[in-house]
């Protein structure tokens, strides 16, 4: 028995749990920054390494390809980390809603009430956890009648 229902419950906050979403979003933007940082940095240094092998360091042309290539990274740079913050959040958001609701209903049952059903939407994770929840809320409910 699936729970999720097209447009059963549309949330309408994409932040629903800040502490987990962003904890995960920074760490994808720290490993973003460190990936471009390392890719950054070998390139300059095979540039620097070939232009001191040619003698060729002091050229204007040498040093505008340096820093053509730091600007280049910048760039990317600036223009990947929103992209990288919009699927962060849009990633756990399909984490974070069910798991909000999957609390909720938690703490339902603990105060005794197993009157509880889970609605989550379709693309949603936990699905089977909220099937299983829901399973259990029956079961004892029935128990109890």
């Amino acid at each position: 028995m699936r729970t999720s229902r097209v447009g059963a419950h549309q949330r309408r906050r994409l932040i629903v749990n800040p502490a987990f979403q962003y904890r995960f979003v920074g760490v994808m933007l720290l490993t973003l920054l460190l990936l471009t940082a390392g890719a950054l940095a070998s390139v300059y240094l095979s540039l620097w390494m070939t232009l001191q092998t040619f003698n060729v360091a002091k050229e204007p042309l040498a040093v505008a390809q340096l820093t053509t290539v730091g600007l280049f990274a910048t760039v990317q740079l600036l223009v990947l980390a929103p992209l990288v913050i919009w699927i962060g959040v849009r990633l756990t958001h399909k984490v974070a809603g069910p798991l909000v609701r999957i609390n909720a209903a938690l703490q339902q049952m603990a105060q005794g009430d197993f009157n509880v059903h889970i609605k989550l939407r379709d693309g949603d994770s936990l699905i089977e956890v909220a099937d299983a929840i829901n399973r259990l809320a029956s079961t004892l409910q029935s128990r109890r009648s």
